[in-house]
C-alpha cells in the first residue's frame, strides 16, 4: 500500500516536472524559442525536451589594426565582448591599435618573432604579398564557404576578383565597388548666376569661369596637390565611362587600353588626352589655383567659403567632410559626376583592405567564427557604430544618427557592403552617389579583374620609376606642366631608366590574368 502510494507520487511528480518543462519552451540559448513538441496525431503529443547549449570557453583573441585608439572604444569593446558571451560564441576579444607610422614593420616583427596573434588589417600596399609569399598567413577558402553570414555580407564580386594566386588569402573589407570621382559644387552661386544643373563639361567650365569673372572673394576650384592626379578622371568627356580602356589599374601612371589590349602610360592615354589639355588651360587662366602643387588644406578652404568647387569620390567618405556647412539648414552644395546620367564605370572590384590571420594563430576557426558574428547586422552595427542610444540611433535599416565622437575604423574589421550605414548628414546627392557606388551591377567588370601588380622581378627599374609620379605626372595633372611637355618629358624620363622592362612586366602579369577570359 505504502508502495503503490509512493509510486503515485513519484508519477505525479514526473507529470508536472514534464508539462513544467513543456510550458518552459526549451531557450536554446541563442535568442530563439522552439517548441518543446510537435503533435503527431496521437491527441497528447510527445514533450521533446530541448536542452540548452553548454556554454563554451572563452578564448581571448589578440588583434592588431593600425591608427589611434577610438574614443570611448573600451566602453564599446565591453559591450561587443559581453555579447559574444552571451551569443556562445566561445570568444572574446583584445584589439590593439599601433601608430600608422609604425604599424606594417611593427605587425612583420611580430610575425617574425612567432607571436601568437589571431588577426591583423594587411594589405597589397603593405606587406600582404610578402606574407602570402613566405606561407606567414592562411589560405581562407574553406573557412568562408562554411561561414554563410559572411560570406553573403560580401558581395560574390569581391570576393571573386580579391584573392591572391586564386585564393581568398583575407576577407575584403571594403564598402563601394569602383571608382566614381567628381566634383562637389556650391548650388547657391550656380542659382545666382542663373545657370542650369551642371551635367556636362562645358556646364562646369561656364560655371567656373562665370564664378571667376563675377566672385571677388570666391575662387573657382580648389583640390589639395597630391589628389590632383585624379583630376585626368574627372575632366575628360570619357570619365565614368567604359569605352575602350581600363585608367586605373593599381599601378600609378600606367593604364591599359582594352582596344589594343596593352599597357600604356596614362599620358599616351588618347581616352583622357583631353583631360591633360584642360588641366592646362585651368591653371593658365586660374581656374585652378595658382599654389595647387603645395595645397594641403583644400578641404578647409571650401568649408570656408573661399572657392566654389573642390574634388569629390563616391566613397562615403569624402562629401561627409562638408556637412557641417549645411548646418544652417540651407541646401548649397550639390555633386557634379561627369557622364552621370550613363555611368558605367570600369571597376575590377579591388579592395585595398583585408583581414588577415596569421599562420601561428592557434584560433583560426574562432577568429572566423567572430568575422562571421560580426556579419550580421546587430553585431555589425555594435563594432561600427558603438552601443545604441549612447553613441548612434537607427534610423531605418540603413541610416542613423550620430550620438557620440566614438568613430570605428571599418575599414579594419567591419566594412561589409550590405550592412552599412549611412549618417543623416549626408546630403542627398552624397547618398544617392555613395549608394550608387555600392552596388556591382552599376559597374563594367574590367578585363583586368583579377590583376595586383607584383614588382619583385622589376624592383630596381620600378623603385626608379616611382619618383616621376610627384615629381612629372603630378604637375602634368595639376596643370603647371604644360600637356604637351609633360608628356614628352615623362616618356623620355621613364624610359631613360627602364621603364620598358616595367611595362612588359606589367603586361605580361596582365596577359596572365587576362588570358582564356
Amino acid at each position: 500500500m505504502k508502495l503503490n502510494k509512493f509510486m503515485g507520487t513519484a508519477l505525479s511528480l514526473v507529470l508536472a516536472l514534464s508539462l513544467l518543462l513543456a510550458g518552459c519552451g526549451g531557450n536554446s540559448g541563442n535568442g530563439k524559442t522552439e517548441n518543446a513538441g510537435q503533435n503527431n496525431g496521437d491527441n497528447g503529443g510527445n514533450a521533446a525536451e530541448t536542452v540548452a547549449p553548454k556554454p563554451k570557453e572563452t578564448v581571448t583573441l589578440k588583434a592588431y589594426f593600425p591608427g589611434d585608439k577610438p574614443v570611448g572604444f573600451d566602453e564599446v569593446l565591453q559591450a561587443v565582448n559581453e555579447k559574444l558571451k552571451n551569443d556562445n560564441i566561445g570568444a572574446q576579444l583584445n584589439v590593439n591599435f599601433l601608430p600608422w607610422s609604425d604599424y606594417g614593420n611593427a605587425v612583420a616583427v611580430k610575425m617574425s618573432a612567432g607571436e601568437e596573434f589571431d588577426m591583423y588589417l594587411d594589405a597589397p600596399w603593405l606587406s600582404m604579398n610578402q606574407m602570402i609569399a613566405s606561407n606567414s598567413i592562411l589560405e581562407l577558402d574553406a573557412m568562408v564557404a562554411e561561414r554563410q553570414e559572411l560570406k553573403s555580407s560580401i558581395p560574390e564580386e569581391m570576393w571573386e576578383y580579391n584573392k591572391f594566386n586564386g585564393k581568398i588569402m583575407g576577407i575584403p573589407l571594403g564598402t563601394t565597388q569602383g571608382p566614381v570621382y567628381g566634383l562637389l559644387i556650391r548650388k547657391d552661386l550656380r542659382e545666382k548666376y542663373g545657370l542650369p544643373e551642371i551635367k556636362t563639361l562645358d556646364d562646369l567650365e561656364k560655371f567656373l569661369y562665370t564664378v571667376k569673372e563675377q566672385e571677388t572673394d570666391i575662387k573657382p576650384f580648389v583640390i589639395n596637390g597630391i589628389k590632383a592626379d585624379k583630376l585626368p578622371f574627372i575632366l575628360s568627356e570619357s570619365a565614368n565611362m567604359a569605352l575602350d580602356e581600363v585608367l586605373e589599374i593599381g599601378v600609378n601612371m600606367f593604364a591599359y587600353s582594352v582596344k589594343d589590349k596593352k599597357v600604356v602610360g596614362q599620358w599616351e592615354s588618347p581616352m583622357i588626352a583631353d583631360a591633360f589639355e584642360r588641366a592646362t588651360k585651368y591653371y593658365k587662366d586660374g581656374i585652378l589655383s595658382k599654389n595647387i602643387a603645395q595645397e594641403q588644406n583644400a578641404e578647409t578652404l571650401f568649408k570656408q567659403g573661399k572657392y566654389a568647387a573642390t574634388y569629390y569620390a563616391a566613397d562615403g567618405v569624402e562629401g561627409l567632410k562638408y556637412s557641417e556647412m549645411l548646418k544652417d539648414g540651407s541646401d548649397k552644395l550639390e555633386v557634379f559626376v561627369p557622364n552621370g546620367d550613363q555611368a558605367k564605370p570600369y571597376t575590377a572590384f579591388q579592395q585595398w583592405n583585408f583581414l588577415c590571420i596569421p599562420a601561428s594563430s592557434k584560433h583560426a576557426e574562432l577568429a572566423m567564427d567572430v568575422s562571421n558574428w560580426l556579419s550580421i547586422k546587430e553585431n555589425h552595427d555594435l563594432m561600427e557604430y558603438g552601443i545604441p542610444g549612447k553613441d548612434w540611433e537607427a534610423i531605418g535599416d540603413s541610416s542613423y544618427k550620430v550620438l557620440s565622437n566614438y568613430s570605428f575604423p571599418g575599414y579594419t574589421l567591419t566594412w561589409r557592403p550590405t550592412l552599412n550605414r549611412t549618417p543623416d548628414t549626408m546630403t542627398e546627392d552624397d547618398k544617392k552617389w555613395f549608394d550608387f557606388s555600392t552596388d556591382p551591377t552599376n559597374f563594367t567588370l574590367s578585363p583586368t579583374a583579377g590583376f595586383t601588380f607584383d614588382a619583385e622581378k622589376v624592383k630596381t627599374e620600378y623603385a626608379k620609376i616611382t619618383p616621376f609620379h610627384d615629381s612629372l605626372f603630378l604637375p602634368l595633372a595639376q596643370g603647371l606642366l604644360p600637356a604637351d611637355k609633360g608628356k614628352e618629358q615623362l616618356d623620355s624620363k621613364i624610359m631613360s631608366v627602364g621603364g620598358q622592362k616595367v611595362i612588359d612586366e606589367i603586361q605580361a602579369q596582365i596577359d596572365a590574368v587576362t588570358a582564356g577570359k
